[in-house]
């Protein structure tokens, strides 16, 4: 079996894997801040969507500020109520509802009130003349009720079990059970109802509920078609003015999750599991005609925007409205909202979630997530961003798209974030690998390097055995002074790590010239002539030859300028006395000036056929007064200070045959 090793982008692959397989499950249960992302999401398409071209034959009669301000404070006289209604049912509407509920009895009927005042003034008023709607509105509003299309409006209460004695108009819809459980279960259940007097309801003969409920974020997006209340389902006042306005048949389509769609007259409506439909709201407030509730009672209302068409009656008014957040609209007035409600029924252009919508959301997760962790796996990260911001573009465009010309709502966020996590992880994974390659490869060129340069430096051993130790004592020199001029704020600039570290590296070459050096002087056992030591000098030169023939096959680089610098200047001195160029002072280049003294302190402790070794404190003393004359003084003064360690180094590499030192990261 291969080891793991032989297949370098099986991690790559599993992790992907992984996280699509995540986002898979994500999608099919998706947590709540998904769900409140997505939902921003819709908003954004909604608002960006195009108009619908004209909102349906609907119109608002609003009782505004205008209204108030000319007949008076709400709530109004009942019989002001029944006028109102009187106009517009006589104006054409074909159906009405009020966005309104007459909970109580009417305190201004005259004759409860003159009742009120007998028992509690002792005083009695005589009605004898008042028109019949004064004395009891609330039977002048029902005798209107029962001659028009009214539909009425209540409240459902989910907490406590008043209106008991409620008369509601349940929604007559037949069942359509395709394999659940012939139940509706998952509907909202409401507890108590507050509701119009039986009276009033007795005479509409319909009514439906308009409560309304934001998802978690705030925003209305959806709306209960129906509730259930002791065991039976009432409609939404939007459905109940649709049934009154349009009539026809109701069919409630359940299944194993509960509630699919109402039809109505042949037309499918899809719900969400709770009874919910996703209102596809035609704007922001005032989209839809309003007429001032003044002008309908005293006449001067267009009539064209009465006849033929579904009035909803409610209120603008401040302090009277209830407001919602909507997608297009930060405070939409209540009957606005269920004006859009209306005219979604009216068209069948409501917004769906349908079932497929769920298993196409799981495989727009699932293809592209497999094929980009296949693409990052095996080709450059280039195909993996074709195929990133192709997939995302068309996911995100498709899913407008649905919304806008078919109202089916695909959401896109979490497909899209998926691919973008798979291709940003694995893509990190893809740089990290690279990097771990490219410090391996540049770690063994390293070695590679190491080697080479001290097999070259073995070259000059094998000629005279005396300089194997001192290559290794000199590079160690090298090192220490190093590290301790990188304080110096002279050196900071000019000896960073990697500096040092060439420095170091490079150091065992500084006499690889001496293997140009004739025999018969490089092993003379005894002092040089004149001539013998003006030939001996030239191993500078020859060194320098050598890594220029490298750099002009290799080209510029610090390697080798490093290189130059430490074998041509290393015995050039301070005061410009040294060799092979005199240069003096700053002009040596600081590898030369480090070497210098290195080399210098080891030829002061080491034996020469023509000297013995002194000892440290010696080489100490003696470098110490040619401070400034043959060797930098900063150079000198960072040598003072650490002395004692190359005092261990000559310890630690003592003799003249010691072996070659492998790199510390080896």
């Amino acid at each position: 079996m291969k080891d793991p090793s032989h297949y370098p982008a099986l991690p790559t692959f599993l992790v992907g894997v992984v996280l699509t397989l995540l986002g898979g499950a994500l999608s099919i249960w998706s947590p709540p801040l998904a769900d409140s992302l997505e939902g921003k999401v819709y908003d954004t398409f909604l608002r960006s969507a195009p108009r619908h071209p004209a909102p349906g034959p609907i119109t608002i009669v609003d009782l505004d500020e205008a209204s108030l301000e000319r007949l008076g404070q709400w709530p109004w006289p009942r019989y002001r109520i029944a006028r109102l209604l009187e106009r517009i049912h006589e104006g054409g509407a074909t159906a009405v509802g009020l966005d309104m509920v007459f909970a109580e009895p009417d305190r201004t009927s005259l004759a409860p009130l003159s009742a009120e005042i007998l028992r509690d003034l002792g005083t009695r008023i005589d009605l004898t003349g008042f028109p019949q709607e004064a004395l009891d509105t609330d039977r002048t509003l029902a005798a209107t009720l029962a001659a028009g299309p009214f539909v009425l409006g209540y409240q459902f209460d989910f907490e406590t079990d008043r209106g008991t004695a409620c008369l509601l108009h349940p929604l007559r819809a037949a069942i359509l059970d395709e394999g659940g459980t012939g139940a509706p279960d998952a509907l909202f259940d409401a507890r108590g109802v507050v509701c119009n007097l039986p009276s009033l309801s007795k005479a509409a003969g319909s009514s439906g509920f308009f409560n309304v409920t934001p998802d978690p974020d705030g925003v209305l997006r959806r709306v209960p078609l129906m509730i259930r209340h002791k065991g039976t389902l009432y409609p939404n006042l939007g459905l109940a003015i649709y049934l009154r306005a349009r009539g026809g048949d109701a069919v409630l389509e359940t299944g194993p999750e509960g509630i699919k769609a109402l039809r109505l007259n042949g037309r499918r409506i899809a719900l969400d599991h709770r009874g919910n439909m996703m209102v596809n709201f035609r704007g922001a407030h005032r989209t839809f005609p309003h007429l001032s509730a003044v002008s309908v009672l005293d006449g001067s209302a267009d009539p064209a925007r009465l006849k033929g068409r579904i009035v909803l009656v409610g209120t603008t008014a401040a302090g009277l409205k209830e407001i919602r957040t909507t997608p297009l609209d930060a405070a939409e007035p209540g009957v606005e909202i269920h004006a859009n409600l209306l005219d979604n029924l009216l068209s069948g252009d409501p917004v769906s979630e349908p079932r497929w919508a769920r298993a196409m959301r799981v495989l727009l997760v699932l293809l592209p997530g497999f094929l980009l962790t296949a693409l990052l796996a095996r080709s450059s990260a280039g195909w993996g961003v074709a195929l990133l911001i192709s997939s995302s573009a068309g996911i995100w465009l498709g899913s407008w798209g649905l919304l806008v010309y078919r109202h089916v709502f695909l959401p896109p966020l979490l497909p899209v974030v998926t691919l973008t996590v798979v291709f940003t992880v694995l893509s990190s994974m893809r740089f990290l690998r690279a990097d771990r390659e490219v410090r391996e490869r540049t770690r063994k060129l390293a070695l590679t390097q190491d080697a080479i340069i001290q097999s070259l430096a073995a070259l000059t051993e094998t000629r005279h055995h005396e300089t194997g130790g001192h290559i290794q004592r000199t590079r160690h020199y090298i090192r220490a002074l190093s590290d301790r001029l990188q304080r110096h704020p002279r050196f900071r600039d000019k000896l960073d790590d990697a500096t040092a570290d060439l420095l170091f590296r490079l150091a065992p070459l500084h006499d690889i010239g001496k293997v140009g050096v004739r025999d018969r002087i490089l092993l003379k056992p005894d002092r040089l002539t004149p001539d013998e030591y003006e030939e001996m000098k030239r191993h500078t030169e020859y060194g320098s030859e050598t890594i220029r023939l490298a750099k002009r096959m290799m080209g510029e680089d610090a390697f080798f300028q490093i290189a130059e610098d430490l074998v041509l200047n290393h015995h050039e001195r301070w005061d410009g006395t040294g060799y092979p160029s005199g240069l003096r002072e700053e002009a040596i280049p600081l590898p030369g000036r480090l070497m210098a003294l290195a080399d210098a302190y080891d030829a002061i402790i080491s034996p020469r056929v023509y000297k013995p070794a002194l000892t440290h404190e010696e080489a100490v003393r003696v470098i110490a007064e040619n401070r400034g004359t043959y060797y930098d003084p900063a150079v000198v003064d960072a040598f003072l200070e650490i002395h004692e360690e190359f005092r261990g180094i000559a310890a630690r590499f003592a003799g003249g045959g010691v072996e070659p030192e492998l790199p510390p990261e080896a």
